[in-house]
């Protein structure tokens, strides 16, 4: 990927799963510090640890499954509270939490009616309590399936 990237063939590199050390022996061996960095991000797995480790070194945080893979989270109080004042779905609160936090998320969808309405995020702002009260709902146990990168192995 370095290669490719110093040729020209592409702009930037980017990862995934990484933790602090992972990145900075990326960086201290190779020189190249990654554009973006994919975590696992959602109410119930805020990774505020792992946001200020990217924004230390001036990484992106992408968020995959990011609404928790339709987790309770949708259902959370909070965010129905949150849906209603703001006329909008709790996914959309959800992805607009990401966006404020400085997180891009990217939720998947086969439903052409739920990727328009995922795009419909720009005409309301949530407070900085809102977003505090979201990152509340943080669990020590909050991981979809229990990925934690440095255990997890995906082909077992």
């Amino acid at each position: 990927m370095i290669d490719a990237k110093k040729r020209g063939l592409i702009r930037s590199i980017g990862v995934s799963n990484f933790e602090p050390e992972h990145l900075d022996r990326l960086i201290n061996e190779t020189g190249v510090t990654p554009a973006v960095n994919q975590i696992e991000v959602h109410p119930y797995w805020n990774n505020e640890r792992m946001l200020k480790e990217d924004q230390k070194r001036g990484i992106v945080t992408e968020a995959w499954s990011p609404l928790g893979r339709g987790s309770a989270a949708l259902k959370e109080p909070l965010i129905q509270e949150l849906a209603k004042k703001y006329n909008k779905n709790t996914g959309q609160i959800i992805l607009k939490w990401h966006i404020q936090r400085g997180i891009i998320p990217v939720p998947r969808s086969s439903s052409l009616i739920h990727q328009r309405t995922n795009k419909d995020l720009f005409d309301f702002q949530l407070t900085d309590e809102e977003i505090k009260s979201i990152n509340a709902l943080t669990k020590p146990d909050g991981r979809v399936d229990g990925q934690d990168p440095n255990e997890y192995e995906e082909f077992d």
